[in-house]
């Protein structure tokens, strides 16, 4: 599903701009992290939602084999009745478990996410969690498809195993990425573009695969909540948020120049009050998110864009580093 809006930008100075910027080098790279992730299992994954009456993984599902000549031993609930009326003889159903789980990346990539103050912006840092997640759902044998998303655009990625699903989707990351321009961080950013991704994984989703929502979910509201209701319902879904540390908190007291890329301001962050009030709406935001996700079983996992990746994915779902592989 393509959704309006065209990409057309050339290609910037990624070695000039490390950080702001991903490239598909940087992506290929992360396969040395080693991560690994048990997408059967809950295990640790509902750690991030400590207390959560019940797991929301169900681990991969069963198809539809054959019907053989019931057997003792054979378990009554999986009689064909279908068969055995047509034929005047008692047949089972045969079931054999699926081989591959569709897992789906769902990735933010608006203007609000081209920003940061620490070692990356939020589009990168999100970029390289896809990367981690694909890398290492590859290795289990999964096939990888989702949605990329701008402030105009959709791009719907099948669900493919092996290296072509690892190039569809590093390929529509970095042309997501490398479209986001400074001057345009101004613009009004809305959640339409996130509600037709959600949309569009309800549309193509089958039931018991693992949905991954990767973004700053700063336009998560009760709209919002209402489109990601039914992509739960029969799926895994799990929440990444990545935000900057200065969203969390005003730096230290002093006067600093700020700018969207067409307008310049001065603030002074000194005043107690400013800094106490500013770090209280984003407490309250961030309450209000998690009960939200709450209430749909929906793990919140939270990572900065001063963290180490791979330690919170770690600490976060079950996975691991391989020893001595830097993050």
């Amino acid at each position: 599903m393509t959704v309006s809006g065209n990409l057309v930008q050339e290609r910037p100075n990624i070695e000039q701009y490390p950080g702001v910027y991903i490239s598909m080098e940087e992506l290929l790279r992360l396969r040395a992290a080693g991560l690994e992730l048990d997408l059967r299992g809950q295990k640790r994954a509902m750690a991030a939602m400590a207390g959560l009456h019940r797991s929301s993984f169900r681990g991969r599902g069963i198809d539809f084999d054959e019907v053989r000549i019931y057997q003792p031993g054979d378990d009554v609930r999986n009689i064909d009745w279908r068969v055995t009326a047509r034929t005047g003889r008692t047949h089972t159903k045969l079931f054999r478990e699926e081989r591959e789980r569709p897992v789906y990346l769902m990735v933010d990539q608006r203007q609000p996410m081209f920003f940061g103050t620490r070692n990356a912006f939020k589009s990168v840092v999100a970029a390289r969690v896809a990367a981690c997640f694909a890398w290492a759902i590859r290795t289990h044998g999964d096939r990888i498809g989702g949605f990329v998303y701008n402030d105009n655009e959709v791009q719907e990625l099948r669900p493919r195993a092996g290296k072509r699903g690892i190039q569809n989707l590093f390929r529509v990351l970095v042309q997501f990425n490398q479209a986001l321009e400074p001057a345009a961080a101004s613009r009004h950013s809305s959640r339409q573009t996130f509600i037709k991704a959600l949309q569009g994984l309800s549309q193509v989703v089958r039931p018991g695969s693992l949905v991954v929502v990767i973004s700053d979910f700063l336009n998560y509201d009760d709209i919002t909540q209402q489109h990601m209701t039914p992509l739960c319902g029969h799926n895994d879904v799990i929440a990444i948020q990545i935000y900057d540390p200065m969203e969390k908190q005003l730096p230290p007291p002093g006067v600093y120049g700020f700018s969207d890329g067409e307008r310049n301001v001065r603030l002074n962050t000194a005043p107690r009050k400013l800094r106490r009030d500013y770090a209280l709406r984003f407490v309250e935001r961030q309450d209000a998110l998690r009960q939200q996700l709450y209430r749909l079983a929906v793990p919140l996992i939270e990572i900065s864009t001063d963290d180490v990746i791979t330690d919170r994915l770690s600490a976060s779902l079950g996975m691991r580093v391989a020893p001595g592989v830097p993050p």
